[in-house]
Formats: structure tokens, C-alpha cells, sequence
């Protein structure tokens, strides 16, 4: 009985110093821990390998729990997260591109202006009706600088986001393997424990 009894507080000793290491595995993330390469195939690749262990499909429409307007939701979602950066990257060529064709605009309007004016009504209303224009449209321009410069940062903090939450879910499924492994390993050894104590036991003779 001492030797089951031992046996039985070595398995809780180390049940519990593994308990806290998967809660550790769980709740690290992106800002706290760093994954090295051996831990991530260690516990990404070769165990979860060794343990039939397999992670779900990143396609949401391969989960049948969940009903066709939300798929189609979800699907609407990471598709406009994934072409935000693209959409903005075209609309900053897009805006640079306005930006030079508005300069040589004016720039050749302030020119037939001053052409114009000196033969007709004077060089004054030219420039006073293009500097207006250029006024009006600085304005339009330095608008549409700041909504692309709001853009860049949302996209900026989308990409942080999804990085961070794919180091998360990594660390999540390596606690997860961990948890496997000490069930199997926990288990194969109280099994093995009872049986070789019970056949080392003494025999009762009864009188």
C-alpha cells in the first residue's frame, strides 16, 4: 500500500507541474512570448503528428454548424480584410497620380491665364480665378490625405492584429498537445503502477 500510495502522489506532483505548464502554453501570446523554431515543430509538427492530433480548416464553410448567412457574412468579412491593403495601396497610386495631373493642370491654367489676360481683361481675374481653384482643390486633396492616411492605419493595425492572433492560436494548440500527452502518459502510467503493485502484493492466506 505505501508503494501505491507513493506512486499515486508522484502522478498528482507531476499532474499538477504539468497542469500549470499548459496554462502557461494557453496564455502566452504575441506581446509575452516569442515561439522558436524547435518548440514549433516540436509541438506544431512532430507530436501532433505522433498523436493523431490535426488543427480545423481555416475555410469557415467546412464547419456545417454553422448557418448559410453566416458563412457568407464571415466570408464577406475576411475577404474585405484581406483586400484592404490592396484597395488602399490603389487608392494612394491613384491619388498621386490625381495629385500630378491637378499640378500640371494649374500650372498650364495659371500659364493661359497670364496669355489671356494681358490681351483682354488683365492678368488679375486669371490668377485670382485659378488661385481659387487651386485653393478649393488643396483642400479637396489634404482631405483625402487624411482619410488615406486613417486607412493606413487600420490596415497597419489589422495585419498586427492577425499576426498576433495566428501566435496566439499557435500557442493555444501547443497547450493543447501538451494536454494530450500528459493525458496518455498520465494514464498508461497509473495503469501500469496499479497492476505491477497488485501483482507484487504479498498473498493473504485466510485461516
Amino acid at each position: 500500500m505505501s508503494t501505491y500510495f507513493n506512486c499515486i502522489m508522484f502522478m498528482v506532483a507531476s499532474s499538477v507541474v504539468s497542469t500549470i505548464l499548459i496554462l502557461n502554453y494557453h496564455h502566452r501570446n504575441a506581446d509575452t512570448h516569442e515561439m522558436t523554431t524547435m518548440v514549433r515543430k516540436l509541438f506544431l509538427e512532430w507530436l501532433p503528428c505522433l498523436l493523431r492530433m490535426s488543427r480545423p480548416e481555416p475555410d469557415q464553410a467546412k464547419n456545417p454548424s454553422r448557418s448559410p448567412m453566416q458563412m457568407h457574412d464571415m466570408e464577406l468579412r475576411d475577404r474585405s480584410s484581406k483586400s484592404l491593403l490592396a484597395n488602399v495601396l490603389d487608392i494612394d497610386d491613384d491619388f498621386r497620380h490625381n495629385t500630378y495631373q491637378s499640378s500640371s493642370h494649374h500650372a498650364s491654367f495659371y500659364r493661359h491665364d497670364d496669355v489671356s489676360g494681358g490681351a483682354g481683361a488683365g492678368p488679375g481675374v486669371g490668377i485670382i480665378h485659378a488661385g481659387s481653384t487651386a485653393s478649393s482643390c488643396g483642400g479637396q486633396h489634404r482631405e483625402l490625405g487624411n482619410i488615406l492616411k486613417e486607412l493606413r492605419l487600420i490596415t497597419e493595425k489589422i495585419r498586427r492584429d492577425e499576426e498576433a492572433s495566428e501566435i496566439t492560436n499557435d500557442w493555444k494548440f501547443a497547450a493543447m498537445v501538451v494536454d494530450r500527452l500528459c493525458l496518455i502518459i498520465f494514464t498508461l502510467f497509473t495503469v501500469i503502477a496499479t497492476i505491477a503493485v497488485l501483482l507484487s502484493a504479498p498473498h493473504i492466506i485466510v485461516q
